[in-house]
């Protein structure tokens, strides 16, 4: 294997990349129903898998990584604030 594909490790848990919702939700410590107000506001991407209008809907966690990166509020005073 090359050195930026390494060999995966034998049982090594896969990471997911695409998220049920009910997952999504707990990945931001949210219920169903605030994670359904942010996808309907348009503040949660949502990946439909299917193209029909019952799809299955997906999160990408990257999404929800940039999400947070974007939320935070630095600190402003006190030993974080450099």
């Amino acid at each position: 294997m090359s050195p930026e594909h390494p060999a995966p490790e034998p049982y090594a848990p896969i990471r997911p990349v695409l998220l049920e919702k009910w997952q999504a939700a707990v990945y931001l410590g949210l219920t169903d129903d605030g994670l359904d107000r942010l996808i309907r506001d348009g503040v949660v991407p949502v990946v439909k898998l299917g193209g029909r209008l019952k799809s299955r809907v997906r999160i990408r966690q990257s999404d929800l990584d940039a999400l947070i990166e974007a939320s935070l509020t630095r600190a402003t005073s006190g030993p974080l604030a450099k």
